[in-house]
């Protein structure tokens, strides 16, 4: 990487929106900023998401810390994933692009602004496919080859979620124990794992922790 300071750009849409009714489309918008609040109130200051909805169902974000950022993406993924179910009664989802690397031209908004990350943010949701979830691009081509392999795996088990794993699942990436999480949701420890086993945590954490090792 350059000497330059490095941000994690995040460009994301709704996936599959022709699939929503007029009336639940209006309400995108204020599902993404509860999601992007949700995980932004368990945050640090210093690590919380600057974001902007740029049209009814996209969006842009930033962190400067790129290595926490794909952690914070899945906390997202499936913040979203449980809120609009319960909201809409629909299975609805999000679809992410995040770019690493400068923001050379940094301004107060972020629709403003250009530099590597965000071309790389915003290419990357323009070349999304419509069954993709989620893509990683860098300045480093062989990086980026493994992310190409560990996104696609990842696409499968993010349009798996039901509302009720990726419940579980984010409460498990906020750090809360089972024990914790079958208190919080009112049901029993062995349901809580079952809907863990379902969502592939074990997998996510993976792909999580190669993410960490490979940006940080």
């Amino acid at each position: 990487m350059s000497d330059k300071e490095h941000f994690a750009i995040i460009a994301g849409k709704l996936a599959d929106s022709k699939q929503i009714s007029g009336n639940q489309f209006s309400r995108i918008p204020d599902l993404i900023r509860n999601s992007f609040r949700k995980v932004n109130e368990l945050l640090d200051e210093d690590e919380q998401f600057e974001y902007e909805i740029i049209r009814m169902d996209e969006f842009l974000a930033k962190s400067k810390n790129t290595g926490s950022s794909i952690t914070r993406i899945m906390m997202l993924l499936s913040a979203f994933r449980a809120i609009s179910d319960s909201e809409l009664g629909i299975k609805s989802e999000l679809k992410v692009a995040l770019g690493i690397g400068p923001v050379e031209f940094l301004q107060n908004q972020l629709r403003e602004s250009d530099g590597t990350a965000v071309r790389f943010a915003t290419n990357g949701l323009s070349e999304l496919k419509r069954s993709q979830r989620i893509i990683i691009t860098t300045n480093d081509e062989n990086m980026n080859d493994e992310f190409k392999v560990s996104c696609g795996f990842m696409d499968i088990l993010i349009r798996e979620w039901s509302d009720e794993q990726a419940e579980a699942l984010f409460l498990k990436l906020i750090g809360k124990n089972q024990i914790e999480i079958s208190e919080f949701l009112k049901i029993s420890q062995p349901a809580v794992n079952r809907r863990l086993k379902a969502a592939h945590y074990d997998a996510t954490e993976l792909f999580i922790k190669r993410s960490i090792r490979l940006l940080g």
